[in-house]
């Protein structure tokens, strides 16, 4: 590690990372980070900023203000910080130095995962997180080489992750996975994730825990289709634009889209589209653009 330095109102150890056009593809992707040890004068803000942050409190206490709200914070609290909310904080009277862990953060899930965390802008800091593990994944953070590549910020933002996976209470999915809209949705993606594997609708109904009959029979009233039927249109639209657009042999597109023989994929596709993979192969006119499978 780098040896921390002194500054105004803290000693503090920083990183900073200017993301690039592809860190800014990711899912959560890292701005900066540190850790520091406070000054009797430290302080920050009223001021907003363009990124997610997390506060790590490892010791010490802190007065975090945001909104209408005050609150103090001591060892194992945490805080948040949201991109464009007002934000003040600092030292609180301690016999311990105020010692804080911090990781500035962007990213298309960001907002999702702060959600999920349970985190808002009326609730914006956590107690008692700081366990072992969460430790753990803190140590790791800090002892990142500052000169950080690809390889070191692909460690740092999957750190991140793990994270979140700690904030993020075990409950979240089982609580949301009652409201018809979430297992619905879960359900297409697990089609569209799946759909080349060998699936059936009781293998779809089982990973979004809803009974068979109720998830079938809800499943056709909001897509407009039994979920046999929209499974098998997403593998026949798959399977239209692979004999469009590649030279895989038909036997070779019946195993990608989910069939494990080639007799019953052949049925199935001149069902639907009146004719055999081979004739269709011959007589569809090559695009330079598809069309989406099956909407979701």
């Amino acid at each position: 590690m780098n040896q921390i330095q002194e500054f105004h109102h803290e000693y503090a150890e920083r990183w900073v990372h200017a993301p690039d056009a592809f860190d800014q593809k990711g899912g959560l992707y890292v701005i900066h980070l540190g850790h520091n040890i406070a000054k009797s004068n430290y302080s920050s803000g009223p001021r907003q900023t363009g990124h997610y942050t997390f506060h790590f409190v490892r010791e010490g206490e802190v007065e975090f203000w945001y909104g209408d709200h005050r609150v103090v914070l001591s060892k194992g609290d945490m805080f948040c910080k949201f991109p464009h909310e007002t934000y003040t904080y600092k030292l609180h009277p301690s016999p311990e130095p105020l010692r804080m862990v911090w990781l500035a953060f962007n990213g298309s899930q960001a907002a999702e995962m702060m959600a999920m965390s349970g985190f808002t802008a009326e609730t914006m800091y956590r107690t008692r997180v700081l366990d072992q593990d969460m430790e753990l994944l803190l140590r790791q953070v800090v002892q990142t080489p500052k000169q950080m590549n690809k390889k070191h910020l692909a460690q740092l933002n999957g750190l991140l992750y793990r994270i979140y996976g700690l904030l993020i209470p075990e409950s979240h999915d089982g609580a949301s996975a009652q409201t018809k809209d979430y297992w619905v949705q879960k359900s297409l993606d697990f089609i569209h994730s799946f759909y080349a594997e060998k699936i059936n609708v009781n293998d779809i109904a089982t990973y979004v825990g809803v009974h068979r009959t109720h998830f079938s029979k809800t499943f056709t009233e909001e897509v407009g289709l039994p979920p046999a039927a929209y499974l098998q249109n997403v593998r026949m639209d798959k399977a239209g634009r692979l004999l469009r657009r590649t030279r895989l042999s038909v036997t070779e597109i019946a195993l990608s889209v989910g069939y494990m023989d080639l007799y019953p994929f052949t049925r199935a596709f001149t069902r639907q589209f009146g004719c055999s993979p081979s004739r269709y192969r011959q007589t569809a006119a090559p695009r330079k653009k598809d069309e989406a499978p099956n909407s979701r």
